[in-house]
């Protein structure tokens, strides 16, 4: 049996916010351009600037109104929640998306730029029933494919740090 073949974008400028989106979804739906006019409506209404002209650094706000145009409904899960089998297991779970705190360089740092990177995790229910799960991160060349019992293990992980990295459930809407 053949792997499945699996899009990934990798980072470009600070667009992960859209390569995420783009690789959750397995479709190379949105441009830049898209999450800009995105970005330049939400401003409009809020009088808040939710990205940097051009370079990306896209902001929550512009991934919600992206992921809901896609019928996927936002769930947060909280610092102090159990990730367990019990979580991943409802249908109606389509994969997550991670705003992780990064490193930032020197030059970024003088932007002041947020120190958020996006990343997403599609999830799959194989012919047999069990999950296996696409970890993309686009600063990485490739997605990473694990299972259940590693996918947990890494989300756990990662949300033991202290910096608080926000982890957001997509769950499709009925």
């Amino acid at each position: 049996m053949q792997k499945p073949q699996f899009k990934h974008q990798t980072q470009q400028f600070r667009r992960c916010g859209l390569h995420a989106v783009n690789n959750l979804l397995q479709v190379e739906k949105y441009t830049w351009l898209d999450f800009q006019n995105i970005a330049e409506e939400i401003q409009k209404e809020t009088n808040l600037s939710h990205h940097t002209f051009f370079i990306g650094n896209y902001d929550f706000n512009v991934l919600e109104r992206v992921l809901y145009k896609e019928s996927l409904e936002i769930v947060w899960i909280k610092q102090n929640q159990k990730i367990d089998e019990n979580l991943i297991a409802d249908p109606q779970v389509f994969g997550f998306v991670v705003s992780m705190t990064k490193q930032l360089s020197i030059f970024e740092r003088f932007c002041q730029w947020d120190p958020r990177h996006w990343i997403s995790i599609r999830k799959i229910v194989k012919p047999d029933g069990d999950f296996q799960f696409y970890y993309h991160d686009s600063q990485l060349k490739s997605p990473q494919i694990k299972e259940t019992p590693d996918m947990i293990q890494q989300l756990i992980e990662l949300q033991k740090q202290k910096n608080e990295n926000n982890f957001i459930l997509l769950v499709k809407k009925i």
